[in-house]
C-alpha cells in the first residue's frame, strides 16, 4: 500500500472525529495529475462521506488550500465541478493538505487521440472541443471573483505572478526568461476586468460525459483578466503537446490552430466580450514565460524525469523557437 494511505485515513479519522472509519476497499490510485497524488476510494464509518470519493494529497499547504476554497465554493454556486466533502491538513497525521471530493465520471475531451484513430476523431473535435472549452471558460469568467472570497474581489493576481516568475528565472540565471519577464513588465496592459481564472483549461482537464461535463484541478487558479486564460488555451490548441506519428503532425498542427481559432470566436459568441488581439498576445508571450519556467524548474532540480509525460515538455521546443523569433523581430536593425 502507498505510504502516503495510511496517514490520511488517521487524518480522515481526526478530522471527523470517528475512529471506526476504514477503507470499504483498497485504494485505487488515478493518473493524470503531476502536482497531486490522487485515489479513487470509498469510505465505511461515515454516512456523510459515502459514494465514491477521490482523495487528493497536494504538497504545498497555501496552494492547497486556496485550491480547496476556490473549488468548494464553486461547486456550492452551481459551477460544474466536483464537490469537496472534507479538506484539512497539514497536520499532526498527514505533513500534507488533502481533500475529499465526489468522483466525477466521464472522459477527457482527448481521451484516446493518438494514432491512425485520432484522424478518425478529427473532424468531430474541431467542432465540439472548442465550444465546449468555450463553455467553460465563458460560465467560469461569468461568476464574480467575491463568490469564492469576498477579500479577492479586488485583488488583480498578474503582477504576482509575473514577480514570481521575473524571480525564479534571475535565481537561475535564466537570461533568456529574465529578458522576456522584464519586457512583460514594462508593456503590462491595464486589467479591463477581473475574473476567476482556472489557469489551466485545457483539454484534459475536462470530463465530458453526454449532456455534461466537469471541470477538474484547481491548483493554479488566479484572479486576473480573462485574457490570462484564453492566452493559456489558445496555446494549448494551437500547439497541440500530443503523441503522434511524425507523418500526422502537419494534420494534428492545422487542426489545432484551426481549434484555437473557433475556441476564441465562440469565446467571443458566449460572453458578448470581443478578444482584444494585442491583449492576447502580451497574456501568450506570458503564459509562454510560466510554461519554459516550470520546465526549468524542473531541469535545475533535477526532477525532469518525474514530469517525463507532463504536456509542458512537448511544448517548451516551440516556444522557446517562438519567443526567439518574436525577440528577434523586435529588435532594432
Amino acid at each position: 500500500m502507498n505510504p502516503t494511505l495510511a496517514p490520511l485515513l488517521d487524518a480522515i479519522r481526526a478530522a471527523t472525529g470517528r475512529e471506526d472509519i476504514d477503507w470499504a476497499r483498497q485504494p485505487e490510485p488515478l493518473t493524470g495529475g503531476f502536482w497531486a497524488e490522487m485515489w479513487r476510494v470509498r469510505i465505511t464509518g461515515s454516512p456523510e462521506l459515502a459514494g465514491d470519493l477521490v482523495a487528493r494529497v497536494m504538497p504545498v499547504a497555501d496552494v492547497a488550500r486556496r485550491e480547496t476554497r476556490v473549488q468548494r465554493r464553486l461547486a456550492e454556486d452551481g459551477f460544474p465541478t466536483p464537490m469537496v466533502r472534507l479538506s484539512a491538513g497539514p497536520g499532526p497525521h498527514l505533513d500534507r493538505a488533502w481533500m475529499l471530493m465526489e468522483h466525477a465520471s466521464g472522459q477527457t475531451l482527448l481521451a484516446d487521440l493518438s494514432g491512425p484513430g485520432a484522424l478518425l476523431r478529427l473532424p468531430q473535435l474541431v467542432r465540439s472541443l472548442p465550444d465546449t472549452l468555450a463553455d467553460c471558460a465563458a460560465a467560469l469568467h461569468g461568476i464574480p471573483p467575491d463568490v469564492v472570497d469576498p477579500e479577492l474581489a479586488p485583488c488583480d493576481d498578474t503582477e504576482r505572478i509575473l514577480a514570481r516568475l521575473h524571480g525564479d528565472a534571475a535565481a537561475r540565471d535564466d537570461r533568456d526568461l529574465v529578458t522576456l519577464a522584464e519586457s512583460l513588465t514594462g508593456s503590462r496592459p491595464a486589467a479591463r476586468r477581473l475574473a476567476i481564472c482556472h489557469g489551466d483549461l485545457h483539454p484534459f482537464n475536462i470530463l465530458a460525459r453526454p449532456g455534461a461535463h466537469t471541470v477538474l484541478d484547481w491548483s493554479s487558479t488566479q484572479i486576473a483578466d480573462p485574457t490570462y486564460d484564453l492566452a493559456f488555451t489558445h496555446l494549448l490548441l494551437a500547439q497541440p503537446p500530443l503523441a503522434a506519428p511524425a507523418p500526422l503532425r502537419p494534420i494534428i498542427d492545422t487542426a489545432g490552430r484551426g481549434i484555437a481559432r473557433r475556441f476564441l470566436k465562440s469565446y467571443e459568441r458566449r460572453t458578448g466580450h470581443p478578444v482584444d488581439t494585442a491583449r492576447l498576445r502580451w497574456f501568450t508571450r506570458l503564459q509562454s514565460l510560466r510554461i519554459l519556467g516550470e520546465v526549468a524548474s524542473w531541469s535545475h532540480d533535477d526532477t525532469i524525469d518525474t514530469h517525463r509525460d507532463h504536456p509542458f515538455l512537448a511544448l517548451a521546443p516551440a516556444l522557446r523557437r517562438i519567443m526567439t523569433a518574436d525577440a528577434g523581430s523586435r529588435s532594432p536593425a
